[in-house]
């Protein structure tokens, strides 16, 4: 396709609403939001930075997917206690319930850290929508 085509020839979509369209700068600072808390909320903060929907959507999911995943780890902190007082297998319980839900958070983050490099704007099910409303709203 060429570079000064705003639509693809083949299935008629604009350029821009591509994952090419999405500049490399873009998807980089978009990574970068899911890094760490510290990153994603310095994106949120630069006023260069918040004209771009893209890097703004990441970052402020990227918030809310750290908020989630603390909420997540203190209900499985609850859970192994609750667990280890049972006899017999409610230790093995106990670490099995931590361990997938770690490993579940782990994949996860690298999904959303993938999707981000690549251009998408990968929603998740239940703060993907609330972070689109937080980077749609500072638009206007």
């Amino acid at each position: 396709m060429p570079d000064i085509s705003a639509f693809c020839p083949a299935c008629g979509l604009s350029v821009a609403e591509t994952p090419g369209g999405i500049d490399s700068r873009d998807r980089a600072l978009g990574a970068l939001a899911y890094i760490g808390l510290i990153p994603a909320i310095v994106l949120l903060v630069i006023p260069a930075l918040r004209g771009d929907r893209f890097v703004r959507f990441h970052a402020c999911q990227s918030v809310l997917f750290t908020i989630a995943s603390s909420l997540l780890g203190l209900a499985l902190k609850s859970l192994f206690v609750i667990f280890t007082i049972l006899p017999v297998v409610g230790f093995l319980l106990a670490w099995l319930s931590l361990g997938i839900g770690s490993i579940g958070i782990f994949i996860l983050w690298v999904v959303l850290l993938v999707k981000a490099v690549q251009g998408h704007s990968y929603q998740l099910p239940l703060i993907g929508p609330l972070a689109e409303q937080l980077a749609t709203r500072t638009d206007s």
